[in-house]
């Protein structure tokens, strides 16, 4: 479903992503783990079409992605690690209006918004203007617009910021059900415990390299760890440790 190949992008000077290769098999939840400013963040916004890259290529569904590729991007949804929503319309309207964007059929609306509304216990916030809405009630809203169009790539950055355990427990369970219908998911977190009850791949990125990447209890066994927790500060720590002269 997404193969990414040598993806670089600076800023300025800065080089944010150096060289990331990876892939995403259809219905496949892949961790994108590393600490601040590795980039995880950027690598999503190009996927998501928000940022052109400076080097390398992308692959969705077997074609040549990028900024301009409209059609591909409607079969790619995004949660942002920072909101971004129309505060003056109410939480259905922005659901309406995410789903506009994407052409989803009038007739399949109803049943998503009142579905959504209510898994995510957030229906009393439904006419109510989204400015009005508390952080984790922002979140849901962004969660659901993006599950409401049923993307074939979901691209998620931090997406339990703000949400209380019992939503974030179902977030996670209808995540796993989304998947077996096959949507692949990149799933950016720092979050390790939930990496490793979500995920079944990993990458690690740190400086702007993937520096290790496979499947969560291959990696965890050769390391000889039992912990994702372990396994990543045993990486990090040790891709980050200076040489010796």
């Amino acid at each position: 479903m997404l193969e990414v190949k040598n993806l670089q992008k600076k800023f300025g000077t800065r080089e944010a992503l150096k060289d990331v290769s990876f892939s995403l098999a259809p219905g496949e939840i892949y961790g994108l783990l590393g600490p601040n400013g590795a980039g995880k963040t950027t690598t999503l916004k190009i996927l998501a079409g928000l940022l052109a890259p400076d080097g390398g290529s992308v692959i969705v569904a077997g074609q040549a992605y990028h900024r301009e590729h409209h059609e591909l991007k409607r079969s790619i949804a995004y949660v942002p690690d920072q909101p971004f929503l129309y505060y003056k319309l109410s939480g259905e309207e922005h659901l309406h209006f995410y789903m506009d964007l994407y052409k989803i059929p009038y007739a399949r609306r109803r049943e998503k918004v009142d579905f959504f509304f209510k898994y995510f216990e957030f229906e009393e916030y439904r006419t109510e203007l989204v400015e009005n809405y508390s952080a984790g009630t922002r979140q849901k809203l962004l969660i659901s617009q993006a599950l409401a169009v049923e993307p074939r790539l979901l691209l998620l950055d931090e997406p339990l910021v703000s949400i209380d355990p019992l939503v974030g427990r179902k977030f996670k369970l209808y995540l796993g059900e989304v998947a077996r219908q096959g949507t692949a998911i990149l799933f950016a977190t720092h979050i390790l415990t939930l990496a490793q009850e979500v995920c079944r791949r990993i990458g690690i990125i740190v400086d702007g390299r993937i520096i290790v990447q496979g499947g969560l209890e291959e990696l965890m066994s050769l390391a000889g760890q039992s912990s994702l927790e372990e396994f990543y500060f045993q990486t990090v720590l040790h891709h980050e440790k200076p040489a010796q002269a």
